[in-house]
């Protein structure tokens, strides 16, 4: 794998949401790519892609929670991708990008069970689960990591 992480352009818009439909229905519902088109229509803030061979497989994003937290957003990969460690490959990457920025002591993320365990093994904590949040299919899981000093 000679994957890129570089920063989302508009015209990764298509490749993306082609991403989430890959994940649609395991771990999205079809509502959510109405959500997803307008979150990167608005300009999605700190967002990435991650190439491969040239081709758009993964996207993920961050953003400021205040003056010491920071989350994530939108964090996809191609479905067929599972397992290959873009996954890993993105979340190091945003981690990487949000313990640059002065006075950020913890990062947050909203996820489902079937993905909680991914975040789990890479020290996040589940701070709340919500039962049937989204549409009533899936159950949000509300988890935290504190980054600690470098």
């Amino acid at each position: 794998m000679s994957a890129l992480v570089r920063p989302y352009d508009p015209s990764d818009r298509e490749a993306c949401l082609g991403i989430l439909r890959s994940n649609t229905p395991e771990f999205f519902l079809s509502s959510d790519q109405a959500d997803y088109a307008a979150f990167l229509d608005r300009g999605p803030g700190s967002y990435v892609v991650v190439e491969d061979g040239g081709r758009v497989v993964a996207c993920g994003g961050w953003f400021l929670e205040g003056e010491e937290t920071a989350g994530l957003s939108w964090g996809l990969v191609r479905r067929d991708l599972h397992g290959t460690g873009l996954g890993r490959l993105l979340l190091k990457y945003r981690m990487d990008r949000i313990r640059e920025t002065p006075g950020v002591r913890s990062v947050i993320l909203q996820t489902i069970p079937e993905v909680a365990g991914f975040f789990g093994r890479v020290g996040f904590e589940v701070v709340s689960v919500e039962r049937g949040a989204y549409g009533g299919v899936f159950d949000r899981v509300r988890m935290r990591k504190a980054l600690g000093v470098l």
